[in-house]
């Protein structure tokens, strides 16, 4: 569903607007940018049926049709809603247990189904239409779009000690401080567990950073176990950040960068606010080339042979053992490609520590940029 095109049918809705010729009047006035799916989301709205667009379109015609049929039979001015249901149950037969509810308790049952009960910020479901609505707005108006991904540390621990109803207090509050530290035009959700999201629309990293440590603060001080404290003491939260366009292509890309960065921020010793690609400068560098079958470690001696590459990562075979969780800046030069490609990667596996010789070593990617990320694939098509 459409968020923006869901509010403006509400308001025309619940105002009472429910004349055929003025609702369609009204209509009209959307724009071209919303006819494809207008009669979708009205008729959802409405009744909670959901159609194809060309299909809603029909039935809408089809709807008004019998609510002019109907009034004439009647010979007085008929009820939009009692046509509509009239028509889904007698003409459509898609309503197989009609209800009449008032206008009003559908609205509530509507927006309850955006709204997480134990923090009183947006769900995930909310979030995921708000964040592709906001992508298509950055695109229209060529405004940046910051996502800030937040992870409480070592809530697992926290539960384990102090038991699931103080960890569950724990994330209604740590949700409250995150609504008071946002700005009006951000978006907070809860994007799952012990995850929170924040959406900052029109706003470069700076800002959405600005926003985060103070949210950061806020919980950290709240959590440090003031003798009025409600909560046991000693939790913290980390974020990672990424901004739209500059390191995304999309939502998915945009948000699979912001948890990149969530992941350096945990690494780098949690309750810390991170921002995709401007820590890579702190990561050991390790230079490494992909000839054919090999890739070898252009700062070494020794060569590597490769086992697998993929979109995710390399795996490859060596004497010398790499330390478990190590971050490195790569650059990866591929056969008969002009340019290399750069990823910053975590050392996933190592050999055992008795290993002498023919150990597998595995890096995962958790760093790219677009274009680095399309020269992989499209090398990884003709291997």
């Amino acid at each position: 569903m459409d968020p923006d095109l869901t509010a403006i049918l509400s308001r025309l809705v619940f105002s009472g607007v429910l004349d055929p010729q003025q609702l369609g009047v009204e209509l009209q006035k959307l724009g071209p940018q919303h006819q494809v799916t207008v009669y979708s989301e009205l008729i959802h709205l409405l009744t909670h049926l959901q159609f194809e667009p060309d299909q809603a379109k029909e039935h809408w015609h089809n709807l008004l049709e019998h609510h002019q049929r109907m009034g004439e039979k009647l010979g007085s001015t008929l009820d939009l809603r009692v046509a509509i249901v009239s028509y889904f149950l007698e003409v459509a037969r898609e309503l197989e247990n009609p209800t009449i509810i008032e206008l009003r308790l559908l609205e509530q049952t509507e927006a309850m189904a955006y709204w997480d009960e134990l923090t009183g910020l947006r769900n995930f479901r909310f979030f995921g239409e708000c964040l592709t609505q906001e992508i298509h707005r950055s695109d229209k108006f060529r405004t940046p779009l910051s996502l800030v991904m937040i992870d409480v540390d070592e809530f697992k621990g926290y539960n384990d000690r102090f038991g699931h109803t103080a960890g569950n207090e724990a994330l209604a509050n740590i949700g409250r401080l995150i609504s008071e530290s946002v700005r009006k035009v951000d978006i907070a959700a809860r994007y799952g567990g012990e995850e929170f999201a924040i959406i900052a629309p029109s706003t470069q990293k700076i800002g959405a950073q600005l926003v985060a440590e103070r949210a950061r603060a806020a919980i950290e001080t709240y959590f440090a176990g003031t003798d009025d404290q409600a909560e046991p003491p000693g939790l913290t939260v980390s974020m990672g950040i990424a901004t739209y366009p500059a390191d995304a292509e999309d939502h998915t890309e945009l948000i699979n960068c912001a948890d990149h960065a969530l992941y350096v921020a945990k690494t780098a010793g949690r309750n810390r606010v991170e921002l995709y690609g401007q820590s890579r400068r702190s990561y050991p560098r390790v230079e490494a080339s992909l000839e054919g079958e090999f890739c070898a470690l252009l700062t070494e001696t020794r060569r590597m042979t490769t086992i697998d590459l993929g979109a995710g990562g390399v795996r490859f075979r060596t004497s010398e053992n790499l330390e478990l969780g190590t971050l490195i800046d790569a650059t990866l030069s591929l056969p008969d490609r002009p340019d290399a490609v750069s990823f910053v990667g975590r050392v996933v596996q190592t050999a055992p520590e008795d290993s002498t010789d023919g150990a597998e070593v595995a890096i995962s990617i958790v760093e790219m940029g677009s274009a680095d990320r399309r020269a992989l694939a499209e090398y990884l098509k003709t291997r």
